[in-house]
């Protein structure tokens, strides 16, 4: 990792903002306290960049300028050139998706340093780049949220391979007005703390819960002490404010290659039903090389390499479906080419989806040393893949 690279995880939600940050000095990730956060840890983000965010309003100025006021704060306030940036959102969709790249993009970020993730993924990375023995069993997540007590389990079904993760919702419990009637603040966290209690063993009942992680400032001992002594009896308990915004940043980890990749799949809606993959001469022999393959999720799928063509003015992907069916060839032609000889360039390629349909192959032309400076072109191409039908909002928002 290069000392002056940067790794962040920016976490935004409903409810506020927060950010995460790595580098090659830090052991550890580190949250950063922000100025005028709330009592949650969360810093209020704009009505109108939320609303651009979530494209129901036009453009992206406002989400733009709060996206570069967070980065800002950022110790060193390092160059844009240096941030690799992980986004988790609570649901990802192409609107989104799009939103983001192009507030980040006009900031200066390049896209293939620009991650996306929603909240399962930034659970899942989460909870494996904690100690194994915290998830040897199924791991169980509650929020409350629009008073609403929610809990999911993380389960891994290691019976396959590779391993395939699920997270689903295992019970909510509703701790509004109408539920308190008019009892006292004591008999009322008497009865709180009796709804949730009996809500962890619905959830609990028949699993080898190892941790459960209680996210938010909502659970309090002073009125949870029955729940409490229930989820730390023989198995591991943990509150905290920065869950997602630090899953984000060990997404970010993982994709830049500081963290090992789990060999686990997280199953979802969004995974890709293709796989792609590119013919590269290696030591004078041509191999297909695979770029990306199906079975993830396409926030997940993002692949970056540096090649050096022969005479050819044309990358040809090709995308196979994960069943049955034949390969499609899909070609971005390198018009315009600098007038070089035989591997006299260096090109660097980055393939990445904006959607579970679409992904998007960009070359750049980055010259060759000091023989040929780089022109300052670059070619993009769209790819549409009919196999990977679009799912859009079917997800369990936290």
């Amino acid at each position: 990792m290069d000392k002056r690279e940067v790794l962040v995880g920016l976490q935004l939600f409903r409810e506020g903002a927060q950010m995460t940050w790595f580098n090659a000095s830090m052991q550890e990730p580190q949250t950063l306290s922000l100025p005028g956060e709330n009592e949650d840890g969360m810093l209020s983000i704009p009505s109108e960049a939320y609303r651009q965010l979530k494209g129901q309003a036009p453009g992206t100025e406002a989400l733009r300028e709060f996206l570069a006021a967070m980065l800002a704060m950022l110790p060193g306030t390092p160059a844009m050139k240096d941030l690799c940036v992980m986004v988790s959102v609570l649901q990802l969709t192409a609107e989104v998706s799009a939103r983001v790249c192009e507030a980040l993009t006009a900031l200066g970020l390049k896209r293939r340093n620009i991650f996306l993730q929603d909240w399962k993924a930034g659970f899942y990375y989460y909870v494996v780049n904690k100690r194994r023995e915290l998830w040897t069993g199924d791991v169980a997540l509650l929020v409350c949220r629009d008073e609403v007590i929610r809990g999911f389990i993380l389960h891994i079904d290691r019976t396959v391979k590779p391993p395939l993760v699920s997270i689903e919702e295992a019970g909510q419990q509703a701790v509004d007005a109408s539920v308190r009637g008019g009892r006292s603040d004591e008999n009322w966290d008497k009865e709180r703390d009796r709804l949730f209690y009996e809500l962890l063993g619905r959830m609990f009942e028949r699993r080898n819960i190892t941790a459960s992680y209680l996210y938010g400032s909502y659970f309090d001992r002073s009125w949870a002490q029955r729940s409490f002594q229930y989820l730390t009896f023989r198995r591991h308990a943990f509150q905290g404010q920065n869950l997602f915004s630090k899953g984000a940043c060990c997404g970010a980890m993982t994709r830049c290659g500081l963290l090992r990749k789990p060999d686990m799949l997280l199953l979802g809606d969004d995974l890709l039903r293709e796989s792609l993959s590119m013919d590269f001469r290696v030591r004078g022999k041509l191999q297909t090389v695979p770029l990306i393959p199906a079975g993830i999720n396409w926030y997940e799928a993002h692949f970056s390499c540096e090649m050096i063509p022969d005479r050819e003015s044309l990358v040809t992907i090709k995308s196979q479906p994960l069943t049955e069916g034949e390969s499609v060839e899909h070609v971005l032609r390198l018009s315009h080419f600098p007038d070089r000889p035989p591997r006299g360039s260096r090109l660097r390629m980055t393939v990445y989806f904006t959607s579970v349909a679409s992904c998007m192959v960009e070359v750049e032309d980055l010259g060759f040393g000091d023989f040929a400076p780089p022109s300052g072109k670059s070619w993009k191409r769209q790819i549409r893949l009919p196999a990977g039908a679009e799912t859009g909002g079917k997800h369990d928002a936290v």
